[in-house]
């Protein structure tokens, strides 16, 4: 499907941020390539505001060699659509140069006492491919010791633990790298284990094959609960098929939820520049924001924002 480019308005006012909402977080990939395609990101790699409550830092798993993709929304969303994970987009967008810095806002810790991610030192760490196809690739901290280590296409990252009492440091000049800011709704309410349980119809000889044999691949999942089924109407595997949890630590009530989003937006209001692009991630589909609580997230989120930049509200989904 052919993307588009959505023309910003021109004014004497501030110029609207762009505020991109859109399903899976991996998609912001696809999304930091629309703001590039529109002169809103420059070409040097940006800072990540990532207001989440997970790091998303696993290491891409690939079955090719992903250095040479342009870095267009129609290269980009294929990549994401094909090889990148909601758990791996961001060491990704480090290796493609669309991010070389993170600054991550995880939300207080859902126990007393649990020490906060904001106490964690500054880490500075790169990812390289390590095999000839340059498809394996690898993550370390920048040591004299690891210097040797994988092949020539090392790309940088630093990575800060912020609280809401971080100033995002200022960069000032035109050559300045913008940054971004990247919510995903789960900061403010998450499923521990995620909600998106499902089954698939399978033949009598796969269900045997699952069903009898307790080292089965996907019985040794350490991901899945993977479960054989079978009545009068056939076969099928479960996925992740659970009774819902009594009780989560994750999820949190209306009062909580206005109050993160209200402690978010007095972060925002403080910071002496603004971010060139806003981007949300609802992660409802993958399970883990909450599906009864996800419109009024969003919905909150999007009136906080409002409320402290001028702002132009975009679906990724009319965007590419």
């Amino acid at each position: 499907m052919a993307h588009h480019t959505t023309a910003l308005p021109q004014t004497d006012r501030p110029i609207p941020i762009p505020v991109i909402g859109f399903e899976e977080h991996n998609e912001a990939l696809i999304a930091l390539a629309w703001a590039r395609e529109n002169s809103l990101l420059g070409n040097a790699p940006a800072r990540l505001l990532h207001v989440d409550q997970h790091q998303d830092l696993v290491v891409p798993q690939l079955s090719r060699a992903i250095g040479d993709t342009p870095l267009t929304v129609a290269a980009i969303k294929d990549l994401v659509e094909t090889e990148i994970t909601i758990a791996s987009f961001i060491w990704a967008g480090v290796y493609l140069g669309l991010l070389d810095e993170m600054f991550w806002l995880a939300p207080k810790a859902a126990i007393a006492g649990g020490r906060p991610h904001s106490a964690l030192p500054s880490k500075y760490l790169w990812i390289a491919t390590t095999d000839e196809q340059r498809r394996e690739m690898i993550t370390l901290a920048q040591r004299p010791e690891a210097s040797g280590v994988g092949n020539d296409d090392r790309k940088s990252m630093t990575l800060h633990f912020v609280d809401t009492e971080a100033q995002m440091p200022d960069r000032p000049g035109p050559e300045a790298a913008p940054w971004v800011l990247g919510i995903d709704l789960d900061y403010f309410s998450c499923n521990s284990m995620p909600d998106n349980g499902f089954r698939i119809s399978v033949t009598r000889d796969t269900y045997e094959q699952v069903s009898t044999n307790r080292h089965h691949p996907l019985r040794l999942s350490p991901s899945h609960r993977v479960e054989a089924r079978h009545d009068e109407q056939g076969y099928w595997l479960e996925y992740d098929m659970l009774p819902p949890r009594s009780s989560d630590p994750l999820v949190r009530n209306t009062a909580e939820i206005e109050a993160e989003i209200d402690r978010l937006g007095a972060m925002l209001s403080r910071q002496t520049q603004a971010p060139a692009l806003i981007l949300i991630a609802r992660s409802q589909i993958s399970g883990f924001t909450p599906r009864d609580q996800c419109e009024f997230i969003e919905a909150r989120v999007k009136d906080m924002l409002a409320s402290v930049y001028p702002c132009t509200l975009l679906e990724g989904s009319d965007l590419w």
